[in-house]
């Protein structure tokens, strides 16, 4: 409770970007920040303001949605129509749905730069106290301006409080300036934070560990060798390891895969950096906007998605054999298909469960998301509890596969640790592309619906796949334009506030 009612305090206290139409990074009629930044307990209310940010839709309050853009899943226009529009390929000429995801990283990095601004000249803190609380700020600070970078490309850059009216006069940075910063930053505060946890707070493990996968990004684009990647996320896997971290693998493959996205199993060995929610600090409910019982379903699964799952015995599923039977048992824990449970019901792969509207679009593939939906699977849903993983130990092991195949090294053996705990059997002798196609279909099934495969497909430079998608539904509209979908347009209001961001990113008007 004493957590909560600081951040209440700081949220009170300072006016932030998600109050108007436009991003202003400083403290609109607010408390001055010289004033606020006084005392060490307003200074840790202002770092839980920052860690507060993380919850923002923008962040990862709406992470899952991103999965909508991807080949995962289909977004119902009605409900977000500019991914809708965004996802079918098609020009999104007056951007506001991405508000959020542009808005609320600077949200983020406001607070970080207000406190940074100001501590230094608060009393009665220790200075390796006071460092940490630093080393949080800065890493929490480029972790926001790397969702940035990976969604709009060159965006702007500060890494100072500034007033509004500098604020709306901004340029846009080059993106590889700003991912040199948050490589530089990762490192920097690695070396201060600690490795253990217990309430949410940011660790050397997590800071390494996303270190490695801007390393990862780079590479895939070019920009750092495999060689360079590499080492980057051995670090990441070796601190993990000493930090206790490892893949939930003790019962059988569906359960210790179940269990990660459950109240009970949140806070597993499996995770090494999550965004905290609780009954008290909610965040949106997937029960209530994705599952088959969603009164407003913003979204639901592609026959595609559901079709990659292998037999568990290894081999390719045909979709001709239209069947659930036998499958991956990762399949039935991230897709509510036919024959699986919801709240007592019995689902029978036709009906839209209890989502409104006789033309819904829930009846185009006849899948829902179940992972996150419900933390027992039974009648307890996800009503906004569930934490939100942000780094897994096992998305760790996928990248040193990928890393090793790239430098024409053997990565069978971290993709077997993943496939194993599936229940999978091993792969062997495979030459580096179709090693290379496993890691990645291994990362779609494993990583489904936390806002990983987006990231994937455009720094692969492979998001063309959307234009295979074939579904015999009349609300399934999806495409990828070449060199305009690679990233989300910066938002019109934003165009509109600060001309100085033109030019818009490639494609759009």
């Amino acid at each position: 409770m004493k957590l909560i009612i600081k951040i209440y305090v700081l949220l009170m206290l300072i006016t932030t970007a998600s109050c108007d139409d436009n991003i202003e990074l400083v403290p609109i009629n607010s408390v001055d920040a010289d004033s606020f930044y006084t005392s060490v307990e307003n200074l840790n209310a202002g770092l839980y303001g920052i860690y507060d940010a993380l919850q923002l839709e923008g962040m990862y309050g709406e992470q899952v949605l991103l999965d909508g853009l991807s080949d995962n899943c289909i977004v119902d226009d009605t409900f977000a129509p500019d991914f809708a529009t965004f996802a079918a390929g098609n020009q999104v000429e007056v951007s506001r749905t991405f508000i959020s995801l542009y808005q609320d990283p600077y949200v983020l990095i406001q607070r970080a730069n207000l406190l940074l601004d100001n501590a230094d000249g608060i009393q009665g803190i220790s200075n390796s106290d006071l460092e940490l609380i630093k080393a949080e700020a800065k890493g929490l600070r480029a972790l926001a301006y790397m969702r940035l970078v990976y969604l709009f490309g060159d965006v702007p850059f500060t890494t100072t409080s500034i007033g509004r009216d500098e604020s709306l006069q901004i340029d846009r940075t080059n993106r590889d300036t700003i991912i040199d910063f948050i490589l530089a930053e990762f490192a920097d505060v690695a070396t201060v934070l600690g490795a253990t946890s217990s309430d949410g707070r940011l660790t050397s493990q997590a800071i390494l560990g996303l270190h490695a996968k801007v390393m990862l990004y780079e590479a895939r684009f070019g920009n750092k060798t495999w060689s360079e990647a590499l080492s980057a996320i051995n670090a990441s896997i070796a601190a993990a390891n000493s930090g206790g971290h490892t893949l939930v693998d003790t019962d059988t493959p569906e359960n210790d895969y179940k269990s990660l996205f459950t109240e009970n199993g949140e806070s597993n060995s499996e995770y090494i950096f999550s965004v905290k929610y609780n009954s008290i600090d909610l965040s949106n409910s997937y029960q209530e906007r994705y599952s088959w019982q969603a009164g407003v379903l913003l979204m639901y699964v592609h026959q595609n998605f559901a079709d990659t799952f292998d037999y568990a015995d290894g081999s390719d599923y045909n979709p001709a054999d239209n069947t659930f039977v036998g499958r991956d048992p990762r399949l039935s824990v991230n897709v509510m298909h036919e024959g699986l449970t919801f709240d007592g019901l019995t689902y029978n792969g036709t009906d839209v469960g209890g989502f409104v509207g006789a033309n819904s679009p829930g009846t185009a593939t006849n899948l829902f998301l179940y992972k996150f939906i419900s933390t027992d699977f039974s009648s307890t849903f996800n009503l906004g509890t569930l934490d939100v993983p942000v780094l897994r130990y096992a998305d760790l092991l996928l990248m040193q596969a990928e890393a090793l195949n790239e430098t024409n090294a053997d990565g069978h053996a971290p993709l077997n640790l993943v496939r194993d705990r599936a229940g999978l059997p091993a792969l062997v002798g495979l030459s580096q592309g179709d090693l290379r196609n496993e890691i990645i279909h291994e990362r779609r099934v494993e990583l489904a619906f936390e806002g990983q495969r987006w990231f994937d497909l455009a720094t692969l430079g492979i998001a063309d796949v959307i234009n295979d998608i074939v579904e015999e539904a009349e609300f399934v509209d999806r495409g990828f334009t070449p060199n305009r979908n690679e990233l989300l347009p910066i938002p019109q209001i934003e165009l509109e506030a600060n001309p100085n961001l033109l030019p818009q990113n490639p494609g759009y008007n």
